[in-house]
């Protein structure tokens, strides 16, 4: 009798002990990630509910609990291939770059940087148009000078990482010239991953076009296919450099039309591996910045 009493007691001390646990690895706790969505056409649009997204976790589905369209300044990083490369495209990017600014600076800072020879500066993180359209007509074409492209990426997400706004983008201009950065594809993931920036890139087919079996070359294509993809970034490929301003447009339009979705996961001691955002809407494509997500620690 005296055995099976402690053994009683014993028990409902246990699962006094393990309750808690349970409950506390059962409860479930929200995330948040920035996506944006694109009608067939590419145009950003404007309205999206919990109905329209699916989330999931290493496969499994996730209850998406709430969506709502993201209000916060975009800090917009545009980064210019000014090397010999892009020599016919000059004009049209500056005549792109300053529609850019007269649409989009303003409630959204905006930094201007160059890549000929190394990633340059040209002007800080500024909502004044008058100081942006200045710079960007004082841009040139750097004599004998070749692309740092993913020096730069790594450069702009690491101040923006110092910055940590609320939202942040880098829009690429990039030819398809010779790549000179020291760096592998992997620093720059990094970089974004950190950053939590969206990488978005137009690629100039009419410029001058470097082997691509370069590893320099291959390290860069990897970084604008992945950088995109994983960012939820937009890559187009410009068959004509007259089509860069309308291009800069449509990119501008999708890095400040986003929205916070926010959805349920259970608090579980191994954390899921894989995070992807699925589009519930026929014609509607979700692009989700999932690389910070899937890299961080969760």
């Amino acid at each position: 009798m005296r055995t099976l009493l402690t053994l009683v007691v014993a028990s409902a001390l246990s699962l006094s002990v393990l309750a808690p646990l349970a409950h506390a690895q059962g409860t479930a706790r929200q995330r948040t990630l920035f996506v944006s969505a694109l009608a067939e056409d590419g145009t950003a649009v404007e309205t999206l509910t919990p109905e329209d997204l699916v989330v999931r976790e290493d496969g499994v589905a996730r209850e998406v609990l709430k969506v709502t369209r993201s209000t916060e300044p975009v800090d917009i990083t545009l980064l210019i291939d000014n090397s010999v490369a892009s020599t016919r495209a000059l004009q049209d990017m500056r005549l792109g770059l300053e529609k850019f600014v007269a649409t989009f600076a303003g409630p959204h800072p905006i930094t201007l940087m160059t890549v000929a020879d190394r990633p340059t500066v040209q002007v800080g993180p500024t909502t004044g148009k008058a100081q942006l359209l200045r710079s960007v007509k004082r841009l040139f074409v750097q004599p004998d000078a070749g692309a740092t492209t993913i020096e730069g990426i790594i450069d702009a997400s690491r101040a923006i990482a110092k910055r940590k706004p609320a939202r942040a983008a880098i829009i690429v201009v990039t030819s398809f010239g010779p790549e000179f950065s020291d760096r592998g594809f992997q620093f720059a993931l990094d970089a974004l991953a950190e950053a939590g920036a969206t990488l978005h890139v137009l690629e100039l087919q009419d410029t001058q076009q470097a082997d691509t079996t370069n590893q320099n070359v291959r390290d860069r294509n990897i970084v604008v296919d992945r950088g995109t993809t994983e960012t939820g970034g937009l890559r187009e490929l410009l068959l004509t450099n007259l089509s860069i301003t309308d291009a800069l447009q449509k990119v501008g339009r999708a890095a400040t039309t986003q929205f916070e979705v926010v959805y349920g996961r259970p608090d579980t001691l191994i954390p899921a591996r894989q995070v992807e955002v699925f589009s519930a809407r026929p014609a509607v494509r979700i692009r989700a910045n999932t690389l910070q997500a899937n890299r961080a620690p969760r």
